[in-house]
């Protein structure tokens, strides 16, 4: 499939909606007209270039109302293999592994992706796409907007920005194929274009402007700082993944998190106040976490990394459950020593 698909009844009233969102018609126009002001600042997170990168969220009712935007609308599309952000059972590993055996990768990036979708874009997915009506497409432009644009974090923002081109994406996905450059893939606002074959330079630009031109028809701006092009003979990164011949951790990444692993493993073993016991047990999911994400690139390396965490784990949790003192001799010179191995 080459372009997104919603294969469902199009609304074509607002009191149409009275079931699918859970609220009468009036309630919807009334929330509709304030909904701007129930976004608010969820998180501010630092990004590698030193820029701020703004997530929000919403207060009820609107939250649970574009929840169920999601679920009666949203998540029935069906979206095309080269949409991989936010799309259920797909990931980073997915568009990393559209890209595997490439002998040329070009990468590029949407600035301010999120708040540069206008509301206008957002009506037009509601009308045109869904075949909505306009009054049914005014309303929920209204509601999944704020102050005229997407908010990255809101419930409804992620599937709204993969639909955002619905329209000028497949016939460029198809005119690159055309010419030979038959790979592509947008992860939300990273979109990267490949071959299997060498691409000389010409070819390159005239596909670089196939993407600026695109992005051009929706009003929106690639981030030339980004834009790379990548050969099969250096290490191909996408996403913070190599993925030359398949989608792996990067080895700075699996050495980082065996180290962590073996931290956490020393101070388990050797933690024997109540207090240090707790506080490994509360970041036993994250370092657990990030055994598991080297297991699913690396199966052999991220399951002994795993089997030594659950070793540890299981030594604090009964240093925590129990208060007979000869519980505590479970073998931590052992549990270092193995540690060590990793």
């Amino acid at each position: 499939m080459k372009a997104p698909l919603y294969p469902h009844a199009r609304v074509q009233s607002i009191d149409s909606l009275r079931h699918p969102l859970g609220m009468e018609p009036d309630a919807l126009r009334n929330l509709s007209a304030r909904a701007s002001r129930m976004y608010f600042v969820a998180k501010r997170v630092i990004k590698e270039d030193g820029s701020e990168r703004v997530l929000y969220d919403t207060r009820q009712p609107l939250k649970s109302v574009l929840q169920r935007i999601n679920e009666q609308f949203l998540r029935r599309v069906r979206y095309p293999e080269y949409l991989t952000g936010g799309v259920p059972g797909k990931d980073y590993k997915s568009s990393v592994d559209i890209h595997a055996n490439a002998a040329t990768v070009i990468k590029e990036d949407i600035t301010k992706f999120y708040p540069s979708v206008s509301a206008a874009v957002v009506f037009d997915i509601w009308h045109r796409f869904f075949g909505f009506s306009a009054e049914v497409a005014e309303l929920l432009a209204q509601l999944t907007t704020r102050d005229g644009h997407l908010e990255q974090g809101a419930p409804t923002s992620g599937y709204l920005a993969n639909l955002a081109l619905w329209d000028v994406e497949p016939s460029m996905v198809q005119r690159l194929a055309e010419r030979g450059i038959d790979r592509y893939s947008r992860h939300v606002d990273d979109i990267c274009i490949s071959s299997e074959r060498k691409l000389g330079g010409q070819e390159i630009a005239w596909a670089v402007s196939q993407v600026y031109g695109m992005l051009r028809q929706k009003e929106l701006q690639a981030k030339r700082s980004k834009h790379k092009v990548m050969r099969s003979h250096a290490a191909i990164t996408i996403l913070k993944l190599v993925g030359n011949t398949k989608a792996s951790l990067p080895s700075s990444e699996r050495s980082r998190v065996r180290a962590m692993v073996h931290r956490f493993c020393k101070a388990g073993a050797e933690a024997t106040a109540e207090e240090h016991v707790q506080q490994l047990l509360a970041e036993l999911p994250r370092v657990r976490g990030q055994a598991y994400k080297v297991k699913r690139f690396h199966v052999t390396e991220g399951t002994r990394l795993a089997a030594k965490i659950d070793e540890v784990a299981r030594l604090l949790v009964t240093r925590r459950d129990s208060s007979v003192s000869s519980s505590w001799q479970l073998g931590p010179r052992r549990i270092i020593d193995a540690c060590s191995e990793s």
